[in-house]
């Protein structure tokens, strides 16, 4: 299913997988949302979205942004919508709640070694 990114000017499919990237000449991994019809992270969620990659947005807006989201239950909700305007807002990047390709390169993402969550999230800018 094919969404548009207002202002984005181009199309990009409803992210409806988790992607493990990784970085460091693979000592770290982080997991981001994608499009598993292609593995591309070039995706979007937004508000009524649900599953795994919403769940891992909403881990990330806890864990590295501090922020609220009714908890990581995979249902883009309110909560889910506002926290994604504020990590925007601070990045200075539109505000419109609408997680895709822009939002993830400015997040910091939780980074994983051998599967476990590490202790601190980095700024991949991936």
């Amino acid at each position: 299913m094919a969404a548009v990114a207002p202002g984005a000017g181009a199309s990009y499919p409803t992210c409806n997988g988790v992607k493990r990237v990784t970085l460091d000449a693979g000592a770290t991994t982080i997991l981001q949302p994608d499009y598993t019809g292609t593995g591309s992270r070039n995706c979007i969620l937004q508000y009524g979205n649900s599953g795994s990659a919403v769940e891992e947005l909403q881990f990330n807006l806890i864990h590295c942004h501090n922020k609220s989201t009714g908890g990581a239950d995979g249902i883009y909700g309110d909560a889910t919508r506002q926290a994604v305007k504020e990590v925007q807002a601070a990045a200075g990047i539109t505000a419109d709640g609408i997680y895709g390709p822009e939002t993830r390169k400015a997040m910091k993402w939780y980074y994983y070694v051998n599967g476990d969550p590490g202790r601190a999230c980095i700024k991949a800018g991936v």
